[in-house]
């Protein structure tokens, strides 16, 4: 289907932008140690910073981890199962878990990233009172790219079932 390649398309976009946090969390962690250990003269940001950035990874990637097929699964008994009961096992994971889950985490992460961005948020647990806002509407983006890769990859599990073979 058409709109299933569009989808693809952006959860690829999404994943090759993201990648390039690895390299500015790199940096900033480059920075601090660089910093705190050869100068004596620690950051109050690159902590926070190094946090934000790494859950901004870590969340925004997880679409195009699902593209991919990347996602973490017991292998050693998954690869055991015939090829009809590892699509039902995909399937039930779909409806059960990642559906409602990113569903739920995309709505009531709007919410309170509506919030947030209201009340001009900060951080109060740390000394540098960064604005975090910005990093909170991460949440249901992140979630609902997430939710989005999901339908074609739900719809792809259902047709795979029409092989009769145990490829992967």
């Amino acid at each position: 289907m058409r709109i299933f390649h569009y989808i693809d398309a952006i959860s690829i976009w999404s994943g090759k932008i993201v990648r390039w946090l690895a390299l500015i969390l790199s940096i900033v962690v480059l920075y601090e140690v660089t910093s705190r250990y050869l100068f004596g003269r620690p950051t109050i940001w690159a902590f926070d910073t190094a946090m934000m950035l790494n859950s901004g990874l870590f969340l925004l990637g997880g679409a195009y981890v699902l593209f991919e097929k990347r996602h973490i699964r017991v292998d050693v008994i998954f690869n055991r199962f015939p090829h009809r009961i590892k699509v039902f096992i995909d399937l039930i994971f779909y409806v059960v878990f990642l559906f409602p889950f990113a569903s739920v985490m995309t709505w009531y992460g709007w919410k309170a990233t509506a919030m947030s961005w209201a009340a001009r948020e900060i951080s109060n647990t740390s000394q540098w009172g960064e604005l975090i806002f910005f990093w909170k509407a991460v949440i249901p983006v992140a979630f609902f790219l997430l939710l989005l890769q999901g339908i074609p990859e739900f719809f792809r599990t259902v047709f795979s079932l029409r092989r009769k073979t145990d490829d992967a």
